[in-house]
């Protein structure tokens, strides 16, 4: 009986098994080859320590060939069965990465051997489970009695927490701000510095654009500051600190007679300016946009993610492209343009559309029917249109009690205007009416004496100096700190939520949260009065509305602030005045032509021209001391150069010996058949550069060469050195000196060494040439390929960051990140990102879009996104006086569906004096 019994259950249990195993099969069918085996990854060594508040461990490992794609994008999660384990991070082992370094060997293999650092709470032995494409489970044992060793791996673990923070950092496109709030929160807690190495950059210019510009590194900084120094507490009781005392700008005497556009009557002088001249210009930059991937950055590099605030301003307006496509599309507008006091679209940007109307009646009865109509299908979502004055101006208002609308509707004479600021809208009349208006402005005078409007440019921008000096006044830069604050509440409450929840801690509660450490001290506190809100499922700061959306800084009221913001902002008038000499305003023209020799292919040829100031001039000084006399002679291009560069430079204030040279160089139009796709170490970036078909050399010679390892020695009878420990060729010939990887490369460039006049003198040129249609075009889309896969793979390590940091679920990764970083994350090389499950069961993100990672292949049909629509460039810069100009044309292939009729390019003399709008 017995007997027969059993042969039953082992019958039963043999069609399960089998069943299980069809499963397995029929799933790793329908699975890409580099994900259907089911390895078991092998685990070397175990080891942990009980400690307080933490314990710390490491399991050594090693994962089997085919689980690329697992060692590659983080998806080794490691488990434990009571969810004891928290932070685990994994690295190579310090031999190993000293190998790497050392030989520059490729990235992580599922041979190389690997180290899992993690905490754990409590002192029982750690039932633990390894995921690779299978599973491994093991006991880790603990030990009590090795202080000294528990110090060690506590050291251990942090740098390697933080050093692979960094190369996510570094490898992804998307804000990091998991990872910055995690080594905050952890280092806190052990005690540790919880100041990332990756830390803020001193150069003058990046932290002037910082300041101007407010990049995401301006969130980071508020975000890490909350969690390292806590949430300062102190009452707002002194006043605004003193402006920045600026030299005032000196205008030349002008002309009486400079045509100046009506609709600039109308601009306040400390807005940006950013004219189309007609719609159809407008919709040219839109269209041009679209077709390359829906904004300026996806033209060159299908970026990581898309925040879509190039359109964010327009919907805050209440603003329907398509709908205004048709009313601008016959003869109610005459000029339009883009007019604001920043560019802070990510959170809430002041700004306004203008324009200047062939018929006033008939547009304003057209645009606040359009509005009225708008409202009214809103209305559940609590949108509302209402008459407003404004300096004794009537218009609307439509809005939301969240500002996700916020639409001033105002006309004066035939200038209409919609802003998102009251502020603006009241300055636009007073503008009108004679005061303070970019019309009158003298600096403006002077730019439209520069680049008059029989130009006819088909956008022209311009940033006044009352626009960048408001940008950098005490009230701008203090509200922008405390907005900016409002948004790392948001994203501290709910990386802090999350934290505490895969701690196990039930209550999450902000008061729990703040005693646990997940959150500072005194969190949620606001000097203005500001309290957060949570409404219909979204975050809204009381004062400034929705994230995203938040009220324009220009009409928030700014009282007393506290001791710590005016000694912030002292801090950074003080870096101002000492690297920025002057804010001059900046321009730039831009113009479009048919390619005169495009050969039917509908390439647009854009000229542009502009006038650019070099923030932090003063601490650069010694660099632009090295800029040279401009160069009235060029060296005599080679026929195979289809990427050039030259330069005049000089010795300047470092060394005043080295005389006066120009440098230049290019990159050469030959096919390299060796290059790969897998990702780079240091010493495999140099073995690419080396592979680089190019050359660089000066004339005459500085001297910068002579002192590389036998370079400098006595050449022979053909001009050459060599050094074998560079592999690089030096080339000495008619006082030229030049550096190659080639010989050949040097011997077929002897006759092309000579220098040629040009027509127009200038301290830099670059030229490319059309890179699609050349032998480099491979070259091109391989390291163009290499980096878009790179960025690609840090989104999906950013999921299973969040799955195994967090201890989310895979199914809800990638909402939560898209959530917390407020974009949308996309995979750069034009996939989609999707859940696949293993032959364990395990799900883990990958793209569709992923070559194999075993054996990567570049597509056949791959093209780099800049190389579908550019199709050549040429620049000049010569300095003059406080700024750089600009002068110089790209080409852009344009679709078949964006023909339109466009002068010739031949019509006019050569883009120097295309510029100056002066026609043959």
């Amino acid at each position: 009986m017995i007997k027969t019994l059993g042969k039953y259950i082992a019958v039963g249990l043999l069609c399960v098994l089998t069943i299980q195993v069809a499963d397995a099969q029929e799933i790793a069918r329908t699975l890409p080859s580099d994900l259907q085996l089911q390895n078991m990854p092998v685990v070397v060594s175990v080891e942990a320590h009980a400690g307080r508040p933490y314990g710390i461990g490491k399991v050594t490992f090693r994962l089997r060939s085919g689980d690329e794609i697992i060692s590659r994008t983080g998806a080794t999660w490691f488990t434990e069965e009571n969810d004891r384990i928290h932070y685990p991070v994994i690295s190579h082992t310090p031999v190993r990465k000293f190998l790497r370094i050392l030989t520059g060997d490729k990235d992580t293999k599922p041979s190389d051997l690997l180290t899992i650092w993690f905490l754990f709470e409590g002192d029982e032995p750690l039932n633990a489970r390894l995921h690779g494409s299978g599973v491994v489970d093991f006991q880790i044992p603990v030990e009590f009695t090795r202080p000294r060793r528990y110090e060690r791996f506590a050291t251990n673990w942090w740098q390697n927490f933080n050093s692979t923070s960094e190369m996510h950092i570094k490898d992804g496109d998307y804000p990091p701000l998991v990872e910055v709030y995690l080594t905050s929160l952890i280092g806190r807690r052990l005690g540790m510095d919880p100041q990332m190495r990756r830390r803020r950059s001193n150069d003058p210019v990046t932290r002037t654009f910082e300041l101007l510009f407010d990049v995401e590194a301006l969130r980071l900084d508020s975000v890490q500051r909350s969690m390292i120094a806590g949430v300062d507490s102190a009452t707002a009781d002194k006043p605004l600190p003193e402006p920045i005392l600026w030299s005032p700008l000196t205008v030349s005497d002008l002309p009486d007679d400079i045509e100046i556009e009506p609709i600039a009557k109308g601009v306040p002088q400390e807005c940006f300016y950013l004219r189309f001249g007609t719609w159809d210009n407008h919709l040219w930059l839109q269209r041009l946009t679209e077709e390359y991937g829906g904004d300026l950055g996806r033209m060159i590099m299908l970026r990581g993610f898309k925040s879509e605030v190039q359109t964010k301003f327009q919907d805050q307006l209440a603003i329907q492209s398509s709908e205004f496509d048709n009313l601008f599309g016959g003869n109610l507008i005459a000029d339009v343009a883009l007019i604001g006091t920043d560019t802070y679209f990510d959170a809430g940007a002041s700004v306004g559309v203008m324009f200047h109307a062939h018929n006033t009646g008939l547009l304003k009865t057209n645009l606040n029917g359009k509005r009225s109509t708008f409202a009214a299908e809103r209305k559940s979502r609590n949108v509302t249109v209402r008459k407003v004055t404004i300096e004794g101006v009537d218009g609307t208002l439509l809005s939301t009690p969240d500002n996700r609308y916020r639409s001033f509707y105002l006309a004066v004479g035939d200038n209409h205007l919609i802003t998102t600021s009251e502020s603006i809208a009241r300055r636009f009349v007073q503008a009108s009416n004679g005061k303070g208006s970019l019309a009158d402005a003298a600096e403006f005078r002077f730019a439209r004496f520069n680049m008059p409007l029989e130009r006819e440019d088909t956008l022209f921008a311009y940033l006044s100096t009352p626009f960048l000096q408001q940008l950098l006044t005490p009230a701008y830069q203090i509200e922008l700190r405390r907005r900016n604050q409002a948004v790392s509440d948001v994203l501290l409450l709910e990386m802090a939520t999350l934290s505490a929840s895969s701690e196990g801690i039930l209550d999450v509660g902000i008061p729990n949260l703040i005693a646990g450490g997940f959150l500072p001290e005194n969190f949620g506190y606001h000097p203005d009065g500001g309290e957060l809100q949570l409404t219909d499922g979204v975050w809204r700061d009381s004062l400034r509305g929705r994230r995203g959306y938040f009220k324009p800084i220009p009409d928030m009221v700014i009282g007393d602030v506290t001791p710590d913001e005016t000694a912030w902002f002292r801090e950074r008038a003080t870096f101002i005045a000492g690297n920025m000499r002057s804010l001059d305003p900046m321009s730039i023209g831009i113009q479009r032509f048919k390619k005169d020799d495009d050969g039917g292919k509908n390439v647009e040829r854009v000229v542009f021209d502009a006038r650019l100031l070099p923030f932090g001039e003063g601490s650069y000084e010694w660099l632009l001391t090295m800029l040279g006399p401009p160069l009235e002679r060029t060296v005599a291009r080679s026929p195979d150069d289809i990427i050039r560069i030259e330069a005049s430079l000089q010795g300047g204030m470092t060394s005043p010996g080295v005389p006066t040279h120009q440098v230049f160089g290019a990159v050469q139009d030959y096919l390299d058949p060796n290059l790969d796709l897998e990702p780079k170490t240091i010493l495999e970036t140099f073995e690419t550069f080396r592979q680089t078909p190019g050359y660089l050399g000066a004339w005459p010679n500085p001297g910068y060469t002579d002192w590389m390892p036998r370079l400098g020695a006595q050449p022979d009878a053909f001009g050459y050195t060599y050094s074998p420990l560079l592999s690089l060729w030096r080339l000495q010939w008619n006082d030229f000196s030049v550096l190659a990887f080639d010989q050949r490369r040097l011997e077929s460039l002897k006759p092309h060494l000579e220098l040629v006049p040009v027509e127009r003198p200038a301290q830099l040129r670059l030229e490319v040439g059309d890179l699609l249609n050349s032998k480099i075009k491979a070259w091109a889309n391989t390291i163009t390929y290499r980096r878009a896969w790179q960025t690609s793979i840090a989104n999906v390590r950013l999921l299973n960051m969040l799955v195994q940091q967090f201890d989310i679920a895979p199914e809800d990764a990638l909402h939560t990140a898209e959530r917390m970083l407020n974009v949308d994350l996309v995979c750069s090389l034009g996939g989609e990102y999707e859940l696949t499950t293993l032959p364990s069961g395990r799900k883990i993100w990958r793209s569709s879009a992923w070559p194999a990672f075993n054996q990567p292949q570049l597509p056949d049909d791959y093209v780099a996104p800049v190389l579908q629509w550019f199709r050549g460039l040429n620049v000049e810069a010569i300095r003059d006086q406080s700024q750089f100009s600009l002068h110089g044309y790209i080409d852009i292939q344009r679709s078949d569906k964006q023909k339109q009729a466009l002068p010739s390019f031949n019509l006019f003399k050569g883009f120097g004096n295309v510029m100056g709008g002066e026609k043959k």
